[in-house]
């Protein structure tokens, strides 16, 4: 349906004819998406006059800015983490970055104000329960460990909207010695600072059953698809009863392939058997970058290649990733009066090589290549590579 604007400049922005997939709205058609004053002026069929500056998509995927619920952007508290823009951002088509627990409280202001504060993308981020950075396991020390700090922090940075709960490693290799007690830990630092809570799971101890057991309505599992031993599946690789329980008491997975937590096999059975996921992220860092995680695309691929479909795809990367952070009334969905943040793509046919996290390669049909990202209805990155 064709709308009339009363002057011929009504919009800063338009898409044109693209494929819309917002599934926050249940739309999937052809479409121009219009934007002014940094929001969404709504979706429809425009004239292209009608606009300052104006982007050709034919043949193209336009969709809510893509949100990456994992990865790690703050150099300061993780030495292997990456550029919030160039590496893990705007460049690669995703708008909202959320930092995976890479800062404590002790260096939770520098990364404000030199990460969170500056860079063009959004970064959001989840409090690691240890209050610093250790060369040793992360969780592995009681002086890792400061309530008083970690709680009030995590509630004063939530309500000035940058913190979005706690985050805990709980696998030996973070937790050491102290096995379970790094999860309780952080569960009450969630609970009494009124956040969110999100899990990594690896190499037991703690037992995947007792760190489940723990988890409730809301709180997110990340790396919920990984080859390790002790994960999700049993030895017949069928969903554990534990894992059945938390998904019905409300909790979510996620899952932050990185460079040891996403195998081709666990999916194909999580997937056949029913198991439900939440999120799309790529727990990008410097160790993963280059190979076998590259991107949040080559990750959604992945999940197409195994056999999700491209709307459900872009479901996990948009709207739900949004409702698991509390912010489904802002990102996520293209409606109008909504900012901005939209990620233009392309789904090429072809043969490409993907390598999960235990080293194992397949060959692909399709990737995903990001052609323009918009963010606050800037455009910030081109197919052209200006902008």
């Amino acid at each position: 349906m064709h709308q009339s604007h009363p002057h011929p400049l009504a919009f800063d922005l338009l898409i044109r004819g693209g494929r819309v997939i917002d599934p926050a709205q249940a739309i999937d058609r052809r479409a121009d998406v219009a934007v002014r004053d940094g929001k969404i002026a709504g979706i429809g069929d425009f004239s292209a006059g009608s606009a300052a500056e104006v982007i050709d998509a034919t043949g193209a995927i336009v969709s809510p800015g893509w949100i990456d619920l994992h990865a790690h952007v703050f150099a300061g508290g993780l030495v292997s983490s990456i550029h919030p823009d160039r590496d893990a951002g705007i460049a690669t088509g995703v708008t909202t970055v959320v930092d995976a627990g890479s800062s404590g409280a002790s260096t939770w202001q520098s990364f404000r104000a030199d990460v969170m504060e500056t860079a063009v993308t959004r970064v959001l981020a989840f409090l690691n329960i240890s209050v610093k950075r250790t060369d040793g396991p992360r969780h592995g020390d009681w002086a890792q460990f400061a309530q008083n700090q970690t709680i009030p922090l995590a509630e004063r940075e939530a309500a000035a909207g940058y913190c979005l709960g706690i985050k805990v490693l709980a696998s030996q290799t973070h937790c050491g010695n102290l096995g379970i007690t790094p999860v309780k830990l952080a569960r009450q630092a969630a609970r009494l600072s009124g956040t969110g809570l999100m899990v990594h799971i690896g190499n037991a101890p703690p037992l995947i059953e007792d760190t489940l057991e723990l988890l409730g309505e809301g709180d997110i599992v990340t790396h919920c698809w990984h080859g390790k031993y002790g994960g999700l599946l049993d030895r017949n690789k069928k969903p554990l009863p534990a894992v059945w329980a938390a998904a019905e008491r409300g909790v979510k997975f996620d899952i932050g392939h990185g460079s040891a937590s996403f195998a081709f096999d666990t999916a194909r059975h999580a997937l056949a058997a029913g198991l439900p996921l939440h999120a799309i992220s790529t727990d990008l860092h410097v160790g993963c970058l280059r190979g076998p995680v590259y991107d949040m695309g080559t990750t959604m691929a992945k999940l197409l290649h195994v056999g999700l479909e491209l709307p459900e795809v872009i479901r996990l990367s948009t709207t739900s990733p949004a409702h698991l952070i509390g912010r489904e009334q802002t990102l996520g969905c293209l409606a109008t009066g909504r900012e901005a943040d939209v990620t233009v793509f392309r789904v090429v046919d072809g043969a490409f090589t993907f390598t999960d996290s235990e080293r194992r390669t397949e060959t692909a049909a399709q990737n995903l290549e990001v052609l323009y990202t918009v963010r606050v209805g800037r455009v910030v990155k081109r197919s052209d590579g200006n902008g």
